[in-house]
């Protein structure tokens, strides 16, 4: 009996040991699995970043060309400097060599070479000759690896608009900014292996991957239209002597941008060597008071609201006017008695337009200048856009309604500005203006921008009597020097006060000179802005803003192959075919083929 029973614990004992050893097993088992098969990635990512260190070199960024594939902004292949300061055997004679090959800090470059890393950059994106200077040295522990380097084959031709990259491939300015995570691509990556102590040692050959090369940039403008508006603008800001100039070429029915200039220029492959200021697209950037020009807004209002025709006439005070204990006087002292809404555009009579202001009432006016974008950002494709500036209707004062019916007390941008007056030349659509065509994967579209409208703002019937007043205004008024031979012109004149803080009112002799409109005036290609600023000694728009619309608009008609009026030929888009071959079109080019 006792020994039956001893067998019976000693089987349950070895049954216990086995279930138990059968447990500690399958824990065992489960842990490995849980290491080796669940967080094996996870643990071989931690195991790399221990024994590896990752640099990166700049991927092949995409290029960006006009909307006819001519180039504007390309990467080139270049060399860059790397050391690998363990395999070097004398730091200060290799630093000594390096730079004077590369001009570079010898004290710098020495400390460099001196750190317990298997990669330091030397110098990136070095010139040709430079990467046949090193690679002649021959130096045990210094190489040369491939990186893209941004190039502007055009130079200055629209940098304000395009902008440009860092070292590290990085857009900073203009559409390179805006456009960065479509052109940039990916980096390739370059991993270093540790030592123990955590010092480099060496490539690790297979952890070497290239780069991916970014999309391309196709933009709306036009590499020709673009260099005839800088060399007119340039032309006209030297000659008077100006601070600077700005101007914009539209296509009113579509919103796209066909040329964008601003006066100084800059070189965006030697952007470094620039003020800061130099580089700001003032066209988006920048906002100003209008003057007369404003009054293309007012006049549509109070058209569209009926309470003024082109025929009907208000008395004009013979040239003075008292508004909230402030008296205002005509320019050059003109006495007006009665004029026609049509004469009061005409002659950019500032009475008349006071007049018609306060027929239409704030309230309505203030509603129409927002319905037209003024005041809002346009939304267009370039960063730094400013609103402007317009005051809520309940922080006007007493003079604030005369004083913003001709364009003061008001700021606009010039892109605001044009796409306001597009919406007018175009029969009434504000569309929303935009920089890029299209984003392409070797040639092939994949993301297309087509015309956004934003709204209607007045009537075809409101912009075709506004178009009979404009039309008045170039041939009888004050854009005489707008006249074009074979093609009938619509626009207006402003020629603005700027502010003064130091008197706390408006200077007496400076100024901004404007010219903005549409041409062919019935049925329009173009919208034109021209902004001349600070000229000196004649600062009239009319006089300064206006030829400059006016040569712009004659040579690019003339590229475009738009019929002339006269010859009684129906107005059809005749541009040019695309040109595939994107072939450099140079100043002189473009001079001898739409100048002569």
């Amino acid at each position: 009996m006792f020994l039956g029973h001893l067998e019976k614990k000693t089987k349950f004992k070895i049954y216990l040991v086995l279930i138990l050893f059968i447990a500690c097993f399958g824990a065992v088992w489960e842990k490995l699995y849980h290491i080796q098969i669940k967080q094996h990635e996870w643990l071989l990512n931690l195991s790399n970043k221990q024994y590896y260190r990752t640099f990166y070199s700049t991927a092949q960024r995409g290029a960006i060309y006009d909307r006819a594939g001519r180039d504007l902004a390309l990467s080139v292949e270049t060399d860059s400097v790397y050391a690998n300061p363990l395999a070097i055997e004398n730091s200060a004679h290799t630093a000594k060599s390096l730079s004077s090959t590369l001009d570079i800090n010898w004290a710098k470059l020495n400390k460099e070479l001196n750190r317990e890393k298997g990669f330091v950059w030397i110098k990136r994106k070095i010139t040709p000759d430079e990467a046949e200077a090193v690679d002649s040295l021959n130096i045990k522990g210094v190489g040369l690896l491939k990186e893209g380097r941004r190039f502007y084959p055009k130079r200055e031709l629209a940098a304000r608009m395009i902008g440009f990259v860092g070292t590290d491939n990085k857009g900073l300015y203009g559409v390179e900014y805006f456009y960065d995570d479509y052109l940039r691509g990916k980096s390739g990556r370059i991993m270093v292996e540790r030592d123990a102590l955590g010092r480099g040692v060496n490539f690790a050959e297979d952890y070497r991957k290239s780069g991916e090369a970014g999309y391309d940039i196709k933009l709306t403008i036009d590499e020709v239209i673009q260099y005839i508006t800088e060399k007119e603008l340039a032309a006209q800001v030297t000659k008077h002597r100006a601070k600077g100039g700005t101007a914009i070429v539209m296509d009113p029915s579509t919103g796209e941008i066909l040329a964008m200039a601003d006066q100084p220029q800059f070189n965006p492959n030697s952007f470094a060597l620039y003020k800061e200021g130099n580089w700001r697209n003032n066209a988006v950037t920048h906002s100003f008071e209008p003057g007369s020009v404003f009054k293309i807004i007012l006049t549509a209002a109070a058209i569209e609201e009926k309470i003024a025709g082109q025929n009907d006439t208000f008395f004009c005070e013979n040239g003075e006017i008292e508004i909230g204990g402030t008296v205002i006087h005509e320019a050059e002292e003109h006495k007006y008695k009665w004029l026609t809404v049509k004469e009061i555009i005409g002659k950019s009579s500032n009475i008349g337009a006071i007049k018609i202001a306060q027929k239409l009432g704030a309230k309505r006016f203030h509603d129409y200048i927002s319905k037209f974008g003024i005041g809002i950002k346009t939304g267009i494709d370039i960063p730094g856009e400013s609103a402007g500036q317009v005051r809520d209707i309940t922080k006007w004062s007493g003079t604030s309604l005369a004083s913003i019916s001709f364009g003061q007390e008001i700021s606009v941008t010039p892109i605001q500005l044009i796409t306001a007056v597009s919406a007018v030349a175009n029969g009434g659509i504000l569309m929303r203006p935009h920089i890029v065509k299209a984003i392409e994967d070797e040639g092939i579209a994949v993301k297309e921008f087509k015309p956004e409208v934003v709204r209607r703002v007045v009537s075809e019937k409101t912009c075709r009597e506004l178009t009979d007043i404009l039309e008045y205004t170039v041939k009888y008024g004050t854009g005489k020097k707008a006249i074009m031979e074979g093609y009938s012109v619509a626009g207006k004149t402003g020629t603005a006060q700027k502010a003064d803080q130091d008197i706390k009112g408006y200077s007496k002799d400076k100024f901004v000179s404007t010219f903005i409109g549409y041409v062919p005036s019935r049925n329009p290609k173009l919208a034109i802005l021209v902004i001349i600023d600070e000229p000196e000694g004649m600062a009239w728009g009319g006089e300064v803003a206006a030829p400059v619309f006016k040569e712009i608009a004659r040579q690019t008609l003339r590229y475009l192959k738009v019929p002339s009026e006269k010859n009684g030929m129906e107005h059809q888009d005749t541009r040019a075919p695309e040109n595939k071959t994107g072939a450099l079109v140079t100043g002189a080019l473009v001079h001898y083929l739409y100048e002569a």
